[in-house]
């Protein structure tokens, strides 16, 4: 009879050797090479979560995944998946691909997914880097799984001409973390949206 498979990990104290040994890895990068500070984050101690962020540079969730003691799982661009090495570390938080050049719904149910299984999930509304348009992927998730939107801001930071110049480049980047909003399941889309980029504003 074929084993079954284990649950993924959320808390610390469920986290694999490798899980924890790359969070302390990528804590001591963005805490004492890139000199960055964060608030305690407001995520739920349980339950599931969606973590809503400004985006402006690939640093943002490495900055996230610091601060936090519960896995976040990221929707990533699919061609940060296509590399062997950063598919690696993105599978240790579960995270997602996701296809930019048009509205992938594969990714959304796995996004689903995560929240019924009462995790946190971790999403640029922007859509990507200092991008204008606000996808409504956090409006769809909340209808569907009644998860609180944790509003989260970074600051002090700027995407390089590339990820490697950013990685390298010192910047002394700010997390900020905002209280949780609740919306009714059944609230429009304009006003979650509305409301998460309006709290996610105020953190700046």
């Amino acid at each position: 009879m074929p084993r079954a498979a284990a649950s993924p990990a959320d808390s610390i104290g469920q986290w694999s050797l490798t899980q924890r040994s790359l969070h302390g890895l990528l804590s001591a990068y963005v805490r004492f090479y890139q000199g960055a500070r964060w608030e305690p984050s407001t995520i739920p101690a349980e339950g599931a979560a969606i973590l809503a962020c400004n985006h402006v540079s690939v640093l943002d969730p490495l900055l996230l995944v610091a601060s936090n003691t519960r896995v976040v799982s990221f929707l990533v661009a699919q061609e940060y998946y296509d590399n062997p090495w950063m598919r690696r570390l993105l599978e240790q938080t579960y995270s997602i691909p996701v296809r930019r050049d048009r509205r992938d719904v594969r990714a959304l149910l796995q996004a689903r997914r995560i929240l019924e299984e009462g995790r946190v999930l971790g999403i640029f509304p922007e859509g990507g880097i200092q991008r204008s348009e606000i996808q409504k992927g956090v409006a769809w998730l909340v209808r569907e799984s009644g998860a609180p939107v944790v509003p989260a801001h970074v600051g002090s930071v700027n995407q390089a001409s590339s990820d490697l110049q950013t990685w390298l480049r010192r910047q002394h980047p700010l997390l900020r973390y905002g209280v949780p909003l609740h919306f009714h399941r059944d609230a429009d889309a304009a006003e979650v949206l509305g409301a998460t980029m309006s709290a996610i504003a105020t953190l700046a």
